[in-house]
């Protein structure tokens, strides 16, 4: 007898997604790369910056992505058994605590900035704004995504691949948050 295996397992998303996703998770190594030679080079003034730095927003920043992500995974399990009106409303809730994200880094930035800390302060402040700011950007992005997921999940016709890829591509965000926080806050 001559069995054929079926797997309907596959990757999440499209494959062109991945392709972005993958070369811009090398762009943040690159990034990591840096900041741990400088860090190496300027370890007194990476351990004055990492005090200046304000460890619960950090944490709360850290907590909200997470949150999101969540609520990004439950969104997508509800669209998996087509409940896309509760799928929106966890997409709902992911917008808002990524918006709550950009609220909360906002204060930071205003905080570091009142204190005399700016890009052109020093190697640390220079590798923090930039960094954090081109992170920012990527949640700005991720922001948009959810939009358009929470819009798809109000048609009637809803595709899947697009919210495997969206939500791909915010945990994507999320692990890069999680690595800087570990970079910046605590090593």
């Amino acid at each position: 007898m001559n069995y054929q295996k079926t797997n309907s397992r596959k990757i999440p998303g499209e494959s062109e997604l991945w392709i972005f996703i993958l070369g811009d998770m090398f762009v943040f190594a690159l990034f990591f790369g840096v900041w741990s030679v400088q860090h190496t080079l300027q370890p007194t003034l990476f351990q004055l910056g990492k005090a200046q730095m304000n460890l619960g927003l950090g944490l709360i920043n850290t907590i909200v992505l997470l949150t999101a992500s969540l609520f990004v995974v439950l969104g997508l399990q509800r669209a998996r058994k087509s409940q896309f009106l509760h799928a929106r409303k966890f997409y709902i809730a992911a917008t808002i605590t990524g918006l709550l994200f950009i609220v909360t880094k906002f204060f930071e930035y205003r905080e570091k900035i009142l204190a005399g800390y700016n890009p052109l302060s020093n190697d640390f402040f220079m590798y923090y704004f930039i960094f954090t700011g081109i992170h920012l950007i990527h949640v700005v992005v991720g922001l948009i995504a959810l939009l358009m997921m929470i819009v798809r999940c109000g048609r009637s016709q809803v595709d899947i691949h697009f919210l495997e890829g969206a939500g791909v591509f915010w945990h994507m965000v999320d692990v890069l948050w999680i690595i800087l926080f570990l970079l910046i806050y605590l090593i």
